[in-house]
């Protein structure tokens, strides 16, 4: 039997527990990993946002007219 990873559709009707217990392990560590890679998303945008507002401040503050101190 072979499994598609990301879509596990499978017929598990006549399956043996080992196969079941194997199935059920692989579908919680494929949810485990979605939800990983969504929460590290989340982050990167977040990160991403900051340092684009931060970097357009900057950028906005820089005047080339302005006398140094």
């Amino acid at each position: 039997m072979q499994f598609d990873h990301l879509n596990s559709n499978e017929n598990d009707g006549l399956m043996s527990i080992e196969d079941l217990r194997a199935l059920r392990f692989r579908k919680k560590k494929i949810e485990s990993d979605k939800k990983a890679r969504k929460y590290i998303l989340d982050i990167n945008q977040r990160y991403r946002k900051m340092n684009t507002r931060k970097y357009n401040n900057f950028l906005r503050n820089m005047n080339p007219f302005k006398r140094s101190v």
